[in-house]
Order: structure tokens, then sequence, then C-alpha cells
């Protein structure tokens, strides 16, 4: 586990394009809450660049091109016109730019003092974007991942085995981490965070809990 900013590891997945668009997600807002974090990434981008350069072309098939002008004359369906998500405006917070026009859920219950949102990415079908809302003096049941989970704080703070976390910390966990969040300075937290997979809580309601909600 890593946390308060990005690991550089992180931040070159970002830059080479290979982390999931809700991780990404979720790193961005971190960059837009942090210059120093921000700084260093437009500094990887030319290296982002340079390693692109260096792949050696691939071979193509030579009927590729006969191919595709073939397609061009194949029916196409009719395009199916549905309406843009729309963000809901009711979660009691100002996002980040790279999610502020994300359509929502809504808050829904989680557990007492707890409520979650998921955040639209339908580019993302294998990993969860969602806000976590904890109530003052909560304490998260203890939970392991598995998958990678990136969080970010929103608002307030809160504290685990691996220390404390205010707005604009990020933290790094994986199939390996094991923590209890708990919210401190008397006031709720609100967390951004992609979930790979489904977290794993170590007893028995709240793995009921868990499989109900669907995280």
């Amino acid at each position: 586990m890593t946390a308060h900013h990005p690991s550089p590891e992180l931040l070159a997945r970002l830059t080479a394009g290979s982390l999931s668009p809700a991780a990404a997600l979720v790193v961005e807002s971190h960059l837009a809450l942090c210059d120093d974090c921000a700084a260093a990434y437009r500094a990887l981008l030319p290296l982002g660049g340079l390693l692109l350069e260096r792949l050696s072309p691939s071979d193509l098939d030579a009927r590729l091109f006969e191919r595709t002008l073939a397609r061009l004359d194949e029916p196409r369906p009719a395009p199916v016109v549905t309406a843009a998500p729309r963000p809901v405006r009711d979660l009691g917070l100002v996002l980040p730019a790279p999610i502020a026009d994300r359509a929502t859920s809504g808050w829904r219950w989680m557990g007492p003092g707890m409520a979650f949102a998921r955040l639209d990415v339908p580019e993302d079908s294998r990993v969860s974007l969602v806000l976590l809302k904890i109530g003052a003096n909560r304490r998260m049941p203890t939970h392991g991942h598995s998958g990678e989970e990136l969080t970010l704080v929103l608002r307030g703070a809160f504290e685990d085995e691996h220390g404390r976390f205010a707005v604009g910390d990020l933290t790094e966990e994986d199939d390996d981490s094991h923590h209890t969040p708990l919210v401190t300075d008397g006031e709720t937290c609100v967390c951004l965070a992609s979930i790979e997979g489904r977290l794993r809580p170590h007893g028995l309601i709240a793995r009921l809990a868990s499989s109900w909600i669907g995280l």
C-alpha cells in the first residue's frame, strides 16, 4: 500500500494509458487537487510520447485494406438515440473537474451512518467508481480487496492501520492489504474510490451487506 500521493508507478501508468478508466479518474481527480503531483505528471508526458515512438511497427495483413473497403458497402443499423446521462446535483459537495459531469446514482444506504453513490463510467465494466460517505466517528468493517483499489479523500478525514488521510490524500490498496478505516475529526468523510473486483469484508454480516449492495 502507498499513501497520500500517487506512487511514481501509478503516475507512469496514467501517462502510458494503462490504468482502467475508473482508476484514471481517481488519479486525475487527485491531480486537480495537488499542484505538485500535477507538475510531476506533466513532466512525465514527454516520456510517454518517447516510448510510443520507440515501439516497433507491427506488420499488417495484406488484405486489411480490401476488407475495410468491402465493409463500407455493408448495411448499417440505424443508430440508437438515448438520452445522455445527467449529473445528479444533490450529493452535497463540489466534485473535482474530472468527475464533475459524471452521472451518479445519488446516495444509497450501505450501513448505519454510511452511504455510497455510483458514478457512471460506461467505458469501464470491470471497475466500480463510487463515492463513499461515512459519518463522523464511524468505523468501516475490516476488509481486504480482490483487486486494486484507489481512494481519494474529498471531505473530512479517516485513519486506519496505515496512517491518517485528509482532503486530497490518495491511497493505493491491492489484494494483499487489509484495513479498518475510522472517520475522525468529528466530520462526515466523503471519498472517491475505484474498486476492481469486490471488497472482502471479514465479518459475516459485513459480507452479506457487501453482497447486497454490490461492492
